[in-house]
């Protein structure tokens, strides 16, 4: 053969074995700060998941992805009560008013109409307010419904539990000036809009606890509840078009406390699960990538990372207002440009949740998601 042939021949090879390395080296969008976050994606703990994590498909050089701010890179997340002032807020919070005796009840994992019905048929309070929401602009009826069994066939059970759960809640909340009910308001949207969302990735996925996972979502605001209802003066996080980051760093600074904290003491109050006590006690590390570092099981971790990215696109719709629908092709600080998702892209591929990526693609979820956004009515 002669020689040039050869020469050439080993050159597009060289050629392509340079283009296979130059693409695996970018295969993540944002190289990873922790070792731990470079092992193999969890691929069994997680109920209903396939055997594979599907990575982003968008390869960007992690050169052109900025560095986070200066603040969250120094950010020191409170993970207990540690002095004085953080045992005040506590007493605050656990002051509140007692929480609604059938909170408890609604968080178990309810599949059957007649045992939601049987709950919350006791409080007739619940039964009216169900039965508003499910006439309400939310669902565009043709045809209103008059009866608590009607509203559950037509919700569905967990649409209807989480709609007793966010007026269960409601209970402890008392409102001292129009800027703190503004602000609940935004938080009872956006707790909605979370279980909602959350129950639609979950469904596409296929994932065997869709509604355990909803739940989590809807809960993953029970600590702005509390802490708002504790100190009013907090309102203003929430309606200055905050982003996620600025809100837990700002009341941090103000009350020396945060959302996981006051969640986690409120769900200790109302005798939640153990599981979910927990889960709420953690919904703040996948912000600095400590979750790893907790005592959860992988398993539970994985619902963390679930309902914190879930809630965290939700608050770019709700409190930041950055976006009008879920405009994303991509959990990730990339695409955000949100402090609170800087680990992003790394935890999600590591908890096998890639696929999640797909999801926010498809012209179906962006449609349905979409239809809900606009029935909340945000601007009223």
């Amino acid at each position: 053969m002669p020689l040039d042939i050869i020469i050439n021949s080993i050159a597009i090879v060289g050629l392509i074995l340079v283009l296979l390395l130059y693409r695996m080296s970018k295969k993540s969008t944002i190289a990873t700060k922790n070792p731990k976050l470079k092992s193999t994606i969890n691929t069994t703990t997680f109920s209903g998941l396939g055997e594979a994590s599907e990575p982003s498909p968008k390869l960007r050089n992690p050169k052109d992805v900025p560095d986070p701010s200066e603040d969250f890179i120094n950010f020191i997340l409170l993970e207990d009560i540690v002095d004085e002032k953080q045992r005040k807020q506590f007493d605050s919070a656990t002051g509140l008013k007692k929480p609604h005796p059938l909170l408890m009840s609604l968080t178990r994992n309810i599949n059957d109409p007649k045992e939601l019905l049987n709950i919350i048929k006791n409080d007739p309070e619940l039964v009216v307010k169900v039965i508003n929401v499910a006439n309400s602009s939310l669902f565009a009826l043709r045809k209103s419904i008059t009866t608590i069994n009607h509203a559950i066939v037509y919700l569905g059970v967990l649409q209807a539990k989480n709609i007793a759960m966010q007026f269960a809640l409601d209970r402890s909340a008392d409102f001292v000036n129009d800027e703190q009910k503004r602000a609940y308001h935004k938080i009872w949207k956006a707790s909605f809009l979370a279980s909602s969302i959350g129950l639609l990735i979950a469904k596409d996925l296929k994932l065997d606890n869709s509604a355990e996972l909803s739940t989590r979502c809807l809960l993953d605001y029970l600590g702005d509840i509390s802490l708002l209802t504790a100190q009013p003066k907090i309102a203003k996080y929430y309606l200055n078009h905050a982003t996620h980051f600025e809100r837990v760093k700002g009341i941090q600074n103000e009350l020396g406390t945060n959302t996981a904290i006051m969640g986690k003491t409120f769900a200790i109050n109302a005798q939640l699960p153990d599981q979910i006590i927990d889960s709420i006690g953690a919904s703040l590390l996948p912000m600095l990538n400590k979750l790893t570092d907790s005592e959860l099981s992988k398993e539970q971790q994985t619902v963390v990372i679930f309902s914190y990215y879930v809630s965290r696109m939700t608050d770019l719709i709700i409190f930041q207002r950055s976006m009008k629908h879920i405009d994303l092709d991509e959990i990730s600080f990339a695409e955000t440009r949100c402090d609170s998702f800087f680990y992003a892209q790394a935890q999600i591929e590591y908890y096998g949740l890639g696929r999640i990526n797909s999801t926010l693609r498809k012209a179906r979820f962006k449609q349905e998601v979409s239809a809900l956004i606009e029935n909340l009515r945000l601007d009223e």
